[in-house]
């Protein structure tokens, strides 16, 4: 036997060989990887849903009761608010009865009813015209 025919048979081998376990080599190694990334998809999965538990565990009782705290409050808040418009009413409807009651006293008899510009009003000086006179403020002296 010839060295060529050997070191063909050889290459021959090798090559055939050679390049299906290359092929085969990089196929198995996308499917570990393929393999691999599932496996940590599910991992992340995992974690995931340990999460939405432990969070349905820990803080949903927490939020209903919050939620059920807040609800209370404005009912109440709305309550008075219903509460303090009907007091505001109230106010006016008396304000406008006192007006209308002063009226009919100031009529009968006018010594019972102060008058509206009050009693500093009676006691402020007038202008001859009969309105209020500015008090002037005096300035102060080079002496004091």
């Amino acid at each position: 036997m010839d060295i060529e025919t050997i070191i063909t048979a050889v290459i021959g081998a090798l090559g055939g060989g050679g390049v299906g376990s290359i092929i085969g080599w990089r196929a198995k190694k996308r499917q570990d990887e393929a393999d691999a990334k599932k496996k940590e998809q599910e991992a992340k999965s995992d974690q995931i849903e340990n999460i939405e538990k432990m969070m349905e565990k820990a803080y949903k009782p927490i939020i209903e009761d919050l939620t059920e705290q807040v609800q209370k409050l404005q009912k109440k808040v709305d309550e008075l608010e219903a509460d303090k418009d009907r007091q505001n009413r109230r106010i006016e409807e008396q304000e406008e009865e006192i007006y209308r009651l002063r009226a009919i006293i100031r009529e009968v008899r006018p010594d019972l009813v102060q008058s509206r510009r009050g009693v500093n009003g009676k006691k402020a000086q007038r202008n001859p015209d009969g309105t209020f006179a500015k008090q002037r403020e005096e300035a102060p002296t080079d002496g004091e």
